[in-house]
C-alpha cells in the first residue's frame, strides 16, 4: 500500500505527533508498505538519507519557537505525488487538514484523520475570549470531519470528546507506538554521572521527572504547586522538567518566584536519542496534564521502568492502570501530593509499580500498533468506496 501522511510538523522538530508518525512510518515500512510524509520545508535542515519519501511543501515559519509553519496550498509537484497514494492520512485538522481534505477530494482518495489532542485546551494561545475560541475550534473540527472517511482515536477516552465536537462518523482506536527497546536499554553509569553534573543534581535526592512541552496546557502550574507542597515536607526530593517549549521563560520565572530554583531543574529541548538517559535519572514519573489523548511521554517513562503518578483524565487514564503500574490522583493538589509521597515512601509499592510499568508498555510497540493502523487504512478504503457508490 502507498500511504501519504500529511503533518504540520516533522523533523527536525520532535514532539509527540512527530514521534508517533516516525513510529508508524517505520512499522508500516517494515510490513512492506511505501510511506510518504508531506510536511513543511525547514530552512537549513537536510533530511536523514535513511528517512525515505519526505515531501516538503512550501511554508513560512509561524512566530515564536513552536516549530510550526503556515503551509501553502499544494502545488503541481505535491499533487502528482499524492495522486499515487492509496490513502491519505492527516494528523492536524487546521491548515494541513484543509489542504489534505482538498487533495483527497480532488483526487478521490480515502481520507483518514488522527485526533492527537484536545484542541480547545490550546485556546489560551489565541488573543480572543476563550469561549469564542473554543466554540470556533469545535465548529472547525466538526466541519472538517465531514470530509473524513475514518477517524483514528489513539485512546478510548477521547471518543466522548470527539462526539461532543459533533463527530458522527466511524472512529477506530489505534494507539500510538514507540520503540520500546530504546527505553528498556540500561544506561551506562558514566552517562548518568554526566547528567547529574550537568544539572547539579544531588545523589541523595529522589528525582521526579516530567517530560513534554513546557507550556500551561500541560497543567504545569499545578505540578509546581504540588511539588512545592511536597518539598516543604521532604528535604531530599528534586523535580526535573525535560522538554523546552513556548513558555520556558515564564516557568523559569515562576520557579524563581516560588523559591524552587534549588529544587527544580527545567531543561530546554533534549534530543530524542538522549531521552532514555534522562528518564534513567528518576525514581518516579509525574504529570498533571489533562490535555493528552495518548501521551507517548508516559509510555516512554513506563518502558524505562518508572512508576507513574498522574491526574485522572481522558487519554492519560487510558494508558495507565491505577495501582497496577501507577497511582491515579484526583484533580486535587492534596491527593496528588499524597500519591507521590506514598510511592516514594513505600519501596515495595515502588518496585511493584515499576515492574508492571515495563510490562504495560509492551503493547505500545510501534510494530504492534502499525499492524492496527494498516487494518484501519484498509477499512477506510472500503468506507470511501461505499460512500462514493451512494
Amino acid at each position: 500500500m502507498r500511504i501519504g501522511i500529511f503533518t504540520e510538523v516533522y523533523k527536525p522538530v520532535i514532539n509527540g505527533v512527530v514521534n508517533s508518525i516516525i513510529g508508524f512510518k517505520r512499522g508500516l515500512e517494515e510490513q512492506g508498505n511505501e510511506v510518504y510524509v508531506f510536511c513543511p520545508t525547514y530552512n537549513g535542515y537536510k533530511d536523514d538519507p535513511s528517512d525515505k519519501n519526505i515531501v516538503h511543501m512550501r511554508s513560512k515559519p509561524l512566530p515564536g519557537a513552536s516549530g510550526y509553519h503556515f503551509i501553502f496550498p499544494a502545488d503541481k509537484r505535491v499533487l502528482e505525488i499524492a495522486k499515487t497514494m492509496d490513502v491519505i492520512h492527516v494528523h492536524h485538522p487546521f491548515v494541513m487538514g484543509g489542504i489534505a481534505a482538498s487533495i483527497a477530494k480532488k483526487l478521490n482518495k480515502p481520507l483518514v484523520f488522527t485526533n492527537h489532542t484536545q484542541y480547545e485546551q490550546y485556546a489560551h494561545y489565541v488573543p480572543a475570549p476563550g469561549g469564542i475560541v473554543k466554540y470556533s475550534i469545535k465548529r472547525r473540527i466538526k466541519n472538517f470531519m465531514k470530509n473524513v472517511d475514518l477517524v483514528i482515536a489513539p485512546a478510548k477516552g477521547i471518543i466522548p470528546v470527539l462526539r461532543e465536537y459533533g463527530v458522527e462518523g466511524k472512529i477506530n482506536i489505534v494507539p500510538n507506538g514507540i520503540d520500546i527497546d530504546r527505553f528498556k536499554k540500561e544506561v551506562p553509569i558514566s552517562e548518568l554521572e554526566k547528567l547529574m553534573g550537568k544539572y547539579k543534581l544531588n545523589h541523595k535526592d529522589k528525582i521526579l521527572i516530567y517530560t513534554g512541552r513546557i507550556a500551561e496546557e500541560k497543567n504545569l502550574t499545578f505540578l509546581l504547586k504540588a511539588f512545592a507542597k511536597l518539598a516543604t515536607k521532604n528535604a531530599n526530593v528534586h523535580l526535573i522538567m525535560v522538554g523546552g517549549g513556548p513558555q520556558m521563560k515564564e516557568f523559569v520565572g515562576l520557579i524563581d518566584k516560588m523559591h524552587l530554583t534549588e529544587r527544580v531543574t527545567i531543561t530546554d529541548y533534549v534530543p530524542y536519542e538522549e531521552m532514555q538517559n534522562h528518564l534513567a535519572l528518576a525514581s518516579l514519573y509525574v504529570t498533571a496534564s489533562k490535555s493528552e489523548v495518548h501521551p507517548l511521554t508516559i509510555i516512554e517513562g513506563m518502558a524505562a521502568g518508572l512508576p507513574m503518578v498522574i491526574i485522572k483524565a481522558p487519554g492519560t487514564g487510558d494508558v495507565v492502570t491505577d495501582n497496577v503500574d501507577s497511582l491515579v490522583a484526583r484533580d486535587d493538589l492534596d491527593d496528588f501530593v499524597a500519591k507521590i509521597e506514598r510511592v516514594l515512601s513505600d519501596s515495595a509499592l515502588h518496585e511493584r509499580l515499576a515492574r508492571q510499568a515495563v510490562i504495560s508498555a509492551e503493547k505500545y510497540s510501534f510494530r504492534e500498533t502499525s499492524k492496527e493502523m494498516l487494518k484501519a487504512y484498509e477499512e477506510a478504503i472500503t468506507l470511501h468506496s461505499k460512500r462514493h457508490l451512494k
